[in-house]
């Protein structure tokens, strides 16, 4: 690189991507290390040399993306703070002041407003069905007219989110 290392400029980067250095001088490799590169090369190498780099890199960022999709929310019930993954919720469900989180093989009953810890999941993956009930969208089994089935529980759909539901679940024609 003409004026400046590769080295420097990637030091110099305030969000540096994933990177493999490639050098002809072995010195360089530690450095290579030392900012946390995934990979130094030695010219001259291997096509598996790079293949296994290449792999390194794909690793890395499969495991950065399930740390990323596995996210946690903090639920309070009985005095104790409850840490339950948002992907396996399966449904919630209001009950006047409270709500009823169903998820994996158990439940908890929290105090707080339906409409709030409806925020707090996000509306990408939860999709309000009635005025007492939102589901996760990929957990649900099958519709039936006015129904979802979700494991061994019959969930109505309301009227008043009757289309919505169905928009958000089927894909445009």
């Amino acid at each position: 690189m003409p004026k400046i290392s590769g080295l420097k400029f990637y030091k110099s980067l305030n969000n540096p991507p994933l990177v493999i250095f490639t050098t002809a001088y072995p010195d360089y490799a530690v450095e290579g290390f030392e900012v946390n590169a995934i990979d130094n090369l030695l010219k001259p190498f291997s096509f598996e040399r790079f293949l296994k780099a290449v792999n390194k890199i794909q690793a890395t960022t499969k495991e950065v993306k399930a740390e990323s999709e596995s996210n946690f929310i903090l639920l309070k019930s009985d005095k104790k703070l409850y840490r339950v993954n948002v992907n396996e919720i399966n449904y919630i469900e209001a009950h006047g002041d409270y709500v009823k989180v169903h998820y994996s093989n158990s439940s908890i009953v929290i105090h707080d407003t339906f409409q709030n810890l409806l925020c707090q999941l996000g509306n990408s993956k939860f999709v309000r069905v009635h005025k007492s009930f939102a589901i996760a969208i990929n957990k649900f089994e099958h519709i039936e007219v006015n129904t979802i089935k979700i494991n061994d529980k019959t969930i109505p759909i309301g009227q008043t989110y009757r289309s919505a539901f169905f928009k958000e679940i089927l894909p445009e024609r």
